[in-house]
């Protein structure tokens, strides 16, 4: 790390997170007021692991990393940083202005820009050594902490042995995905007219504190398809410029995520995409995607 960042003196978000300790660790830290701007800094150390097929770090990794800025930003200045509220992510919009490289740590801040009963908004960038890599902007719903694990426990199934969870037979296991696809789990891809289907099974490790699947985890997998299906649409090199999602529900990791993403436009340098990702026909994440091609090289 950075001579100028002593993780010694930042947080690791409590209660555990299983998705963001798989592909994390992410840390915090407040200083001052969490209403101010800036008042909030997140870092995230980047490995090999969270790498895409060009070395640097993978879109899904910042898309977690700013849902991560987001809801500590707009979640800690709902309830004044005393961590007693839950934020849930209603939307989120990340525009990418820079490659990231693995084996530096990204680094994060935002500015609270209202709370409301319900909803609080915010705004951020996300850079590496001083260069901005992304700007943030989202909306999150915060609920009152102990109401929400609460909810978890009631909702929580009693053990049962985890059904195998199946993929069609047309459907092609990429094993060609990044590393931070391979990270996360096996997807499995078919091709379609104008676009792509994939599919992934989920796994324990792709929920949030809440026990609900992560959204780092949702927009993840949604970058990983988006880019895929640019590729088998274009025949080009695809690398993503802009993301945006909107929450329509939550899942549970018991069955696999289903995604069919549209390329209904593209031209020799930019695709414009979008999908929906849904879980046992509930629809869960509605996204949209710019798409920068280049020639394979």
């Amino acid at each position: 790390m950075p001579d100028s960042i002593d993780l010694a003196s930042y947080s690791v978000f409590t209660p555990p997170d299983p998705f963001e300790d798989h592909v994390g660790p992410f840390y915090y830290r407040i200083a001052g007021d969490a209403r101010d701007a800036n008042a909030v800094h997140c870092v995230l150390p980047t490995e090999e692991r969270h790498g895409n097929y060009a070395g640097g770090v993978h879109g899904g990794a910042i898309l977690t990393f700013a849902d991560y800025a987001l809801c500590l930003v707009a979640g800690r200045a709902a309830d004044g940083g005393t961590n007693t509220s839950f934020a849930l992510t209603v939307s989120i919009a990340v525009e990418f202005l820079d490659a990231g490289r693995t084996g530096l740590p990204l680094e994060a801040t935002g500015e609270p820009l209202q709370v409301t009963g319900r909803l609080a908004f915010a705004r951020g960038t996300i850079s590496q050594q001083g260069r901005i890599i992304a700007l943030w902007s989202g909306v999150v719903r915060h609920v009152a902490r102990a109401k929400a694990m609460a909810r978890k426990a009631e909702a929580a199934p009693a053990a049962v042995s985890a059904a195998p969870q199946i993929v069609p037979v047309d459907f092609e296991h990429l094993a060609t995905a990044s590393i931070y696809s391979r990270h996360i789990g096996p997807s499995y891809g078919r091709k379609e007219e104008n676009g792509a289907t994939l599919i992934q099974p989920t796994l324990p490790h792709m929920c949030n504190s809440g026990g609900a699947l992560h959204g780092g985890y949702m927009m993840s997998f949604a970058d990983s398809a988006v880019t895929r299906a640019a590729a088998l649409t274009t025949g080009m090199a695809p690398s993503t410029v802009a993301f945006a999602a909107e929450f329509l529900s939550g899942g549970q990791s018991t069955s696999p995520l289903t995604t069919r993403v549209e390329v209904p436009r593209h031209g020799k340098s930019l695709a414009f995409v979008r999908g929906l990702l849904e879980q046992d026909g509930r629809k869960l994440l509605s996204y949209s995607s710019t798409i920068k091609l280049r020639a394979r090289p």
